[in-house]
Formats: C-alpha cells, structure tokens, sequence
C-alpha cells in the first residue's frame, strides 16, 4: 500500500536525520559501559591471580563471558531505544506535515481502497485539524466524520457497509515493527561504518 511505503520511506529519512545527533549519546553510553565491563574485568584477573591456576582460568572464562553478555543486553537495550525514539519522530514528523500534505494522503488512501463512501475516524487533533478540508477532498456528500474521535494517533478509520479498515499509523507500526526496527538497525550499522571508516 502506497501509505505504508510512505511510512516506510519517512522513517528511514528520519532515521538517517536522527541517528546522527543520537548516535553521540549512544556513543558516549558504550563507551561508559566498556568503561565498567573493563574494570569488572581487572578485578576477576586480579582474583584469579590469588588461586590456582586452574581456578584462575575458569574464573576469567566466566568473568568474560558475563561481561560480554551484559554488553551484548545493554547494546541491544541501547539500540532498541534508539529504533523506537526514530518511530516515534517519524510518526510525530508525519502528524506535523501541512494540511494539504495528510488531507492528499489519506484521500489517496481512501482512493487506492476504491472507497466510495463512509464514516471517517479521525484523532481529536486530526479531527479538529484537518476533518473538514478532508471531506471536501472526497466526493461531496459520500462521507462524513465520526461523532467520537479515534483513540490512536494517526491516520484513520473508514467505517463503509460492514467492513471498516484500519488506516492508522499506530496499526501500520504495529503490524511492521520487526520491518521497521529492521531497517532502522540496517541504518544505523551503515552510519556506524559509514563513521569508521571517515576517521
């Protein structure tokens, strides 16, 4: 669908916008966890030092391998945060776009879906911000609003005969997040080499 592609694009331009100014914050995170791991690593040597040398070795084994998973659960944590924060601003990006802009792309939306007539469910700021020119973008007469505003924060709902379609940004993240947390991973490896390679 043309509107999920749109999501999809604009998040992977909010992704390249934000990760930069993120990816300091997350760089300063690592290096403080590298920090602690290296010196929860000095003080299992220096134990294993005072025992056997058996005793040492598998002291050190263990040592390193917890680090490396708390390092491994605190990067994915990390990056996690980071993958929902540049959702977040795409999705708030989109919700800031021109009238003109969300009015056009959800009467596309209606269009694609050979929609003739309906209900509409806006959100209460959608509603309030661009319900009427919505309607004036559609067939005079064929839709109206919903009394009750929608408990989501984008897109909308078309009630039309028995069906209605779920048109909102919230079930569009939902149903896509392992695609969209996917592609924002993808981003954030490239500007990570991308970064490596200019120093």
């Amino acid at each position: 669908m043309e509107g999920i592609d749109r999501i999809k694009n604009h998040i992977l331009a909010e992704a390249d916008r934000t990760v930069q100014a993120i990816e300091e914050e997350l760089r300063q995170f690592v290096e403080k966890e590298t920090l602690e791991c290296e010196e929860q690593r000095r003080k299992i040597l220096a134990e294993a030092k005072e025992r056997a040398d058996h005793d040492a070795d598998l002291l050190v084994k263990r040592g390193e391998s917890i680090a490396d998973a708390e390092r491994r659960k605190r990067d994915l944590a990390g990056k996690q945060e980071i993958v929902d924060n540049v959702i977040e601003r795409a999705l708030s990006k989109l919700l800031q776009q021109p009238t003109e802009v969300r009015v056009e792309r959800y009467a596309g939306w209606i269009r694609t879906l050979n929609i003739e007539e309906g209900v509409i469910t806006l959100s209460a700021n959608e509603k309030a911000a661009i319900g009427d020119a919505l309607l004036k973008a559609l067939p005079e007469g064929k839709f109206s609003l919903a009394g009750e505003e929608g408990d989501f924060s984008g897109g909308l709902t078309v009630a039309h005969g028995r069906v209605q379609d779920n048109l909102t940004y919230d079930l569009a993240v939902r149903d896509h997040r392992p695609e969209l947390a996917r592609l924002a991973f993808d981003k954030l490896v490239q500007n990570g080499a991308s970064e490596s390679s200019d120093r």
